[in-house]
């Protein structure tokens, strides 16, 4: 019996189009059977090409037998000729919505392991049972539509801003289970079972359960896959639909705003203008999580009524006969229910993220991050805030020394202080969109 040599051939000629060029890759290793099978595909790939590939096996110290498990992941990955990396999830775990909190710290912890190796692409092992399975999961919870387009080949990480620059890659959407691990059988691999696959308190295992029961009774599991592919391009089709209103009704500015044209806002459909203030929206506010549509259907009415508004860490205001969404200033400086964002020292020549919005690094010492705060204390001469709306100005980054402002992020700016926006970066990967952009869009407006 001989492996899957038209499995192989056809993921050898996806990984060729999406990565088509010798820099480094990594593979989510957990030494099961899905994984192990993407790994050992990949490994032959990556080998002939040139390329390096990183294994990132992730314990989460759940289970008294993990870290053996991890150790076992890592002897497999190093023997098939990747470079192995042990990444555990230390500290407290939570009593309720473990699931979910482990799947957050994975993302968190992968997507930490590639930016310090400089890799962009992480290969994922969902098969098409997985994408079945979420699909089920999300109807039973009662989602709507766009909840049942799953999960897609190439994504965007689903953390912030960890995963900034990230891209997931998952190859095998189209491909069984089964036949993964008929694969496997048939070249001699062994793998790992993990025994919480079978724990019927995971909401996961008792879907499996359920589908592989209506699978019997003539429910067809490549059926429900398909429908969430079908899905995913309508979903898809939103998406660059918004994406293509951005290109003449956005504009996005590196001290923190976005400027929007309402009148072709308005012109939009409801749901493509949802979806464009979604985009801005987090890329405004810097937050991982994604706003509410009761937020967003707020926002989009306040922006439509030339009105100001708040929500989801921002908020609208007329200036200068422009629509403008605006980090929230209150959630910057704080309130006197919650905190703001604090000020913190910048180690030399060592990357920092502040308010999810800005990547900072400076070859200096003793320089501080901080808002420039609503007294405006040390900077002097303010005529370059002229252009900045007076609700935005108290919350801009600035970077100071001994109390002296050195820069303002998108105002003024220092030979020695690195100041790169990530709104741009943010807003595109919620679209996820390749057209050439024009000014604003694709990059910052000029300041």
């Amino acid at each position: 019996m001989t492996a899957d040599p038209e499995l192989v051939t056809r993921l050898h000629a996806w990984l060729d189009r999406v990565h088509p060029h010798t820099g480094p890759i990594a593979l989510a290793y957990s030494g099961g059977g899905d994984s192990h099978a993407l790994l050992s595909i990949t490994a032959i790939w990556a080998r002939a090409r040139g390329i390096a590939l990183h294994a990132l096996t992730v314990d989460h110290a759940l289970r008294p037998e993990s870290r053996a498990e991890a150790d076992q992941a890592l002897e497999s990955a190093r023997r098939l000729g990747a470079e192995p990396v042990l990444l555990r999830w230390t500290g407290d775990k939570p009593a309720t919505g473990l699931q979910a909190a482990a799947r957050q710290a994975r993302h968190v912890l992968l997507a930490e392991a590639c930016r310090a190796r400089k890799i962009d692409q992480l290969l994922l092992a969902h098969t098409l049972d997985d994408q079945a399975e979420t699909v089920w999961m999300r109807l039973q919870a009662g989602g709507g539509w766009r909840g049942c387009a799953a999960m897609a080949e190439r994504a965007a990480s689903p953390v912030w801003p960890q995963g900034r620059g990230l891209e997931l890659l998952r190859p095998l959407l189209d491909v069984r289970r089964e036949a993964l691990r008929t694969h496997l059988a048939a070249a001699d691999e062994r793998w790992i079972e993990d025994p919480s696959n079978t724990n019927p308190r995971y909401t996961r295992v008792r879907v499996r359960e359920s589908l592989a029961r209506l699978e019997q009774a003539g429910l067809s599991v490549d059926r429900l896959a398909r429908w969430a592919h079908e899905i995913g391009a309508i979903e898809r089709s939103e998406r660059r639909a918004a994406a293509a209103l951005a290109q003449d009704a956005v504009r996005l500015h590196p001290w923190g705003g976005a400027e929007l044209d309402v009148e072709r806002l308005a012109a939009a459909a409801p749901v493509i203008r949802r979806r464009l203030v979604d985009a801005v929206t987090l890329a405004i506010s810097g937050r991982a999580d994604t706003p509410r549509r009761s937020a967003l259907d707020g926002l989009v009415d306040s922006l439509l009524r030339r009105r100001a508004g708040s929500a989801a860490g921002v908020q609208t205001l007329p200036w200068r006969g422009a629509s403008w969404i605006i980090r929230d200033p209150g959630a910057v400086l704080g309130r006197v229910d919650r905190p703001g964002r604090k000020s913190f020292p910048l180690l030399q020549n060592s990357a920092r993220v502040w308010d999810g919005r800005y990547e900072i690094e400076t070859s200096s010492v003793n320089i501080i991050a901080e808002p420039l705060g609503k007294g405006y204390k040390g900077v002097g001469d303010r005529a370059d805030l002229e252009a900045i709306p007076g609700l935005a100005r108290s919350g801009l980054l600035t970077l100071r020394s001994s109390g002296e402002v050195l820069a303002i992020a998108g105002v003024r700016h220092h030979p020695q202080l690195g100041i790169m926006p990530l709104m741009a970066q943010r807003f595109h990967s919620r679209l996820r969109y390749d057209a050439a952009p024009k000014q604003g869009v694709g990059q910052l407006a000029p300041a």
